[in-house]
């Protein structure tokens, strides 16, 4: 059972590389769908995940198996973050399913012509071989009558067969499809929760070996972790302004920032887009309760390097009586996003 936990590790690394590529290139397949639904039903005991801790803990020497539960450990910390980022959606797996059902469609079409290119020619072969007993005819004109019969049928059923194959595997295609259509992400997010819950146990937390004299305060842990936007409004504002307002910026370097988490790659605003900008904290303001919007606000104008004098006299103006045409269309994306 100690092998378990060293597949884990494995398996958790396969997981993150799949969100990781989520994340950054929205890319999906429906092998990483069954992936991930075959990982989160195979590791659903937490009995038995346990049960492989003990086993590797009294089997190996403390700085083997504390290696191993700390490998495990940040794999499974990475999932829960990656999730907590940029969830997959439903309609990620919902396309790769359907994209696994169809993936002979193309293939069973072109045979299909091949297959009706052939109907024909064996028809009337059948037809004449048919008909030959019905007039004068040598034994040497039946024969090539039925020899041509013979062959047209033998090409027909050989391309026939390849069709029917094809049916088959699309078949087959479609019934797997149909037991992979269930986002199971949510489901590992909650098992990985689950997992350093009972890992935590075994292992040293790790996340604040403080020196001594230097404790870590409850509010600037939390202020690290605080979310003030979720990362689907955030995608949303990624896609539209990203590349007009801002520099370009992955989605989650992109939520980082917005949260006013740390992080290594700092948003800028592109040249002569910093009112658009102030118009967009306003709105991104107006979302947030009394008690964090002066807070976050202050926060974003320092990041952005926007004066607080330049915020307050700049902010309305995609909305004023007489907008620019691209202040204008702004405010018309906004509204989208807003509404």
């Amino acid at each position: 059972m100690a092998d378990k936990i060293q597949t884990m590790i494995l398996r958790y690394g396969e997981l993150n590389r799949i969100y990781r590529d989520y994340i950054d290139n929205r890319v999906f397949s429906f092998d990483r769908q069954k992936f991930i639904s075959d990982f989160c039903q195979e590791y659903n005991d937490m009995k038995s995940f346990e049960a492989a801790i003990l086993e590797l803990v009294l089997d190996r020497q403390k700085e083997q198996y504390t290696l191993i539960l700390n490998s495990l450990k940040t794999e499974i910390e990475k999932s829960i973050q990656a999730y907590e980022v940029c969830p997959l959606s439903d309609s990620a797996v919902e396309r790769a399913c359907y994209r696994h059902m169809e993936r002979y469609s193309l293939e069973i079409e072109a045979q299909q012509d091949v297959t009706r290119s052939l109907s024909k020619p064996l028809n009337e072969a059948n037809n004449r071989y048919d008909s030959i007993g019905y007039r004068e005819h040598t034994a040497e004109e039946e024969k090539q009558a039925e020899k041509e019969y013979e062959r047209c049928k033998a090409e027909y059923d050989k391309e026939r067969a390849k069709l029917n194959e094809l049916y088959d595997q699309q078949k087959a295609a479609r019934k797997e499809a149909f037991q992979y259509m269930k986002n199971r992400c949510a489901d590992m997010y909650r098992q990985s929760c689950l997992f350093l819950d009972i890992l935590k146990k075994y292992i040293p937390d790790g996340k604040r070996q403080d020196e001594p004299g230097k404790p870590i305060s409850q509010q600037e842990t939390a202020d690290e972790q605080q979310e003030y936007f979720s990362m689907k409004l955030l995608s949303l504002i990624h896609e539209v302004c990203v590349g007009e307002q801002f520099e370009e910026i992955s989605a989650p370097d992109f939520y980082a920032n917005m949260n006013l988490h740390p992080c290594n790659c700092k948003l800028r605003i592109k040249p002569r887009e910093k009112i658009r900008v102030c118009y967009l904290i306003f709105l991104m303001s107006e979302k947030l309760s009394k008690q964090d919007k002066d807070k976050w606000k202050a926060g974003i104008l320092k990041l952005l390097d926007i004066d607080d004098s330049y915020y307050k006299s700049k902010y309305k103006e995609p909305v004023s009586d007489f907008p620019s045409d691209s202040n204008q269309k702004f405010a018309k994306e906004m509204e989208h996003i807003f509404r």
